[in-house]
């Protein structure tokens, strides 16, 4: 991929480009046919039933937890010491 100086540079790029792209596609493909012998081996499998219901206890709790660390707003650091220095005070109830 040296610039020779006959303009061949910018088909090195379109090139690298044609690669990454393709690089990016069989990642998938192969993440994907991954996939797809693990489901064939849990079809083949008695406990689905339960397998499922534990997969689906544990992306709830998973939720459950994804929500409380970034939907939840904690209260503000110099509030709460200010809150904190009171009671010990003895000039607010709490």
């Amino acid at each position: 991929m040296s610039d020779d100086g006959s303009g061949s540079k910018g088909s090195d790029r379109g090139a690298d480009a044609a690669y990454l792209v393709a690089g990016v596609v069989d990642l998938a493909l192969s993440g994907a046919a991954s996939a797809l012998r693990g489901v064939r081996g849990l079809l083949g499998r008695s406990d689905l039933a339960e397998l499922a219901q534990d997969g689906e206890e544990d992306l709830k709790a998973r939720g459950r937890l994804a929500v409380e660390r970034y939907a939840a707003v904690p209260e503000p650091h110099l509030e709460l010491l200010a809150r904190r220095a009171a009671v010990r005070l003895g000039t607010c109830d709490g």
